[in-house]
């Protein structure tokens, strides 16, 4: 199973989207917008995901992205450290203070 979700993975995390069918490439494309910026789920591009996802299935997207980014904030506000059993414990968070 690995060998086959490699080339996914390498091309979810890199520029070359090739190995991606058209409807992984609008869903990590509808991740990236919602964690970026929100406002970026545009009414065209919405239009497009209507294109290739069933209603249920852009709720159900966009559910888990708002919940998985709810938790990426929640860890780091919270400055949260691993239990070191998957990943090194030790982790940095980098502060920046408001404009």
């Amino acid at each position: 199973m690995s060998d086959q979700v490699k080339p996914k993975e390498d091309a979810v995390f890199g520029a070359d989207k090739t190995a991606l069918s058209r409807r992984e490439t609008l869903a990590v494309e509808l991740a990236e917008r919602i964690a970026g910026d929100p406002h970026t789920v545009t009414s065209s591009f919405w239009n497009t995901l209507k294109e290739e996802f069933t209603d249920d299935e852009l709720v159900e997207m966009t559910f888990a992205c708002g919940i998985f980014n709810w938790g990426n904030k929640f860890n780091i506000t919270m400055q949260l450290d691993t239990d070191g059993t998957t990943y090194e414990k030790g982790m940095e968070y980098r502060e920046v203070e408001p404009a």
